[in-house]
């Protein structure tokens, strides 16, 4: 079989997947490449990053814009939207295709390929947001309108659900559109939260908000998504699953009464932007941290990690309300590891928090390599632990990424950051597949082993002049 005949032969996801990761790719080689040329020439001009110190153009970028009990509230909501969203969706949109509609595997699994293509170029939309801010009154905006735009397309997609029988009417011409409306709406969403809280959040408050309150407010909108449906399907059905789905996401228009920075050469797409970000060595840390990070023991251990429900049918044979409730118990022993991790963090240091909570995840990702056939307490007791762990590592993880977001190009960067991420689950879930022909305690053992990687590449992250940190 030619290398051809073998791409064509990729099932739809994993095509979607090598295009993003080879665009990606594509992109990032393209801003290092015109990173070198133009630093070069920048620095033959004696020409630096910016004059003033840091922290002074930091101030100056937050004042009078950072309130920490708004923005922390909004963003968890934001994330409390994005993982009710996406789990509701990603649950029981396939039992809805396959048990009420009729269709096929094959088409179900299509139709949930592609309903989440929109999360796929997240970043290459946001290089535009960065590079053309909006209008909107008497100043330029580079997040607000992005909120409003949201709201529209989540308002779209609910108008549909509720309009429509969406039982008995075309898969492709009704649910579809309404569908990927809302998950549209959803990726719009992340990436405007995301790019505004890098915005204005100090980084003293990095791993509080950008690593706490995101985790856990995906958490809890992912656990309250697992249990609610299933009260809800016995008074309107999936329309009014779905339909609730969409509502929460209009919490993005709560989002208009924020504060945005000045849109000030500091948060411009410039030559030396691009220059001193991407040829940077702690940018191209960060970015092999977030890829690393896809092989490690979280991709089977953690609800939210794309293979728990594999693990637990590996070990306890369990049918979907038993993998549900499993699923809900360690999300919810998840949600104080996001609280401590971030408090943790932001008080001792976030590389530090780092370091300490990668070693722990590691020793907790060895214990899943115990777990005998048929052991349902000490699987939860183990899942529990893990979750808890899992969710203080991942507040870390990003408290660092934030560290190492430029104040220019914020969105950018972030968001190339979780690309990074995403397109790694790509492989990985092919090294996994395989992995778990051998068994869960070998699976458990080698994913636990990978950890080593994104804990080793921690160590390197420094501070860089074009970054928000003076000390990670």
């Amino acid at each position: 079989m030619s290398i051809i005949d073998w791409i064509l032969g990729l099932s739809l996801n994993y095509k979607l997947g090598a295009v993003v990761f080879f665009f990606t790719i594509l992109a990032y080689s393209i801003l290092f490449y015109l990173g070198r040329k133009w630093r070069r020439e920048l620095e033959d001009k004696g020409i630096t990053y910016w004059s003033a110190p840091k922290e002074t153009r930091i101030q100056e970028l937050m004042n009078d814009v950072w309130e920490p009990k708004k923005i922390t509230f909004l963003y968890g909501l934001s994330y409390f939207a994005n993982g009710f969203v996406r789990s509701t969706f990603s649950l029981w949109v396939p039992i809805f295709l396959l048990d009420e509609v009729g269709v096929s595997t094959g088409e179900a699994s299509l139709f949930v390929g592609l309903m989440y293509i929109s999360w796929s170029w997240k970043m290459f939309v946001w290089l535009l947001a960065d590079i053309f801010p909006i209008k909107w009154g008497e100043r330029y905006y580079k997040r607000k309108p992005w909120f409003l735009i949201t709201g529209v397309l989540y308002l779209f997609g609910i108008v549909i659900m509720i309009i429509s029988d969406i039982e008995n009417a075309p898969v492709w011409t009704v649910l579809f559109p309404a569908v990927v409306s809302i998950i549209t709406a959803g990726a719009f969403y992340d990436m405007a939260a995301d790019s505004f809280a890098i915005d204005v959040t100090p980084p003293q408050y990095h791993a509080r908000v950008i690593g706490g309150a995101s985790t856990a407010g995906q958490s809890l909108g992912s656990a309250i998504a697992t249990i609610l449906p299933l009260w809800l399907l016995n008074i309107g059905g999936y329309k009014i699953v779905f339909t609730l789905a969409g509502i929460t996401g209009l919490t993005s228009f709560l989002f208009i009464m924020i504060k945005e920075p000045d849109f000030v050469k500091e948060r411009s797409l410039t030559k030396e932007a691009v220059a001193f970000t991407f040829t940077e060595f702690t940018v191209i840390v960060a970015v092999l941290i977030m890829f690393s990070r896809s092989f490690t023991v979280m991709k089977i251990t953690a609800p939210l990690g794309g293979m728990f429900s594999f693990t637990v049918r590996e070990i306890l044979g369990a049918d979907i309300s038993l993998v549900s409730t499993l699923g809900l118990v360690a999300t919810i022993a998840g949600l104080p590891g996001s609280w401590v991790g971030g408090n943790f963090s932001d008080k001792y240091g976030h590389k530090k928090a780092f370091i300490l909570a990668s070693i722990a995840f590691t020793i907790t990702g060895f214990l899943w390599s115990t777990i005998k056939p048929g052991a349902v307490t000490w699987f939860i007791i183990v899942a529990m632990i893990s979750a808890f762990f899992e969710r203080f590592w991942t507040s870390t993880t990003f408290a660092i990424m934030a560290d190492s977001t430029p104040l220019a190009m914020s969105s950018t960067v972030f968001q190339m950051y979780m690309s990074w991420s995403w397109i790694g689950n790509i492989p990985s879930s092919v090294m996994i597949g395989y992995l778990l022909g051998f068994g869960l305690r070998t699976t458990a053992l080698v994913t636990s082993s990978l950890m080593i990687v994104p804990l080793l590449l921690g160590t390197l992250i420094q501070p860089f002049e074009a970054g928000k940190a003076s000390d990670i």
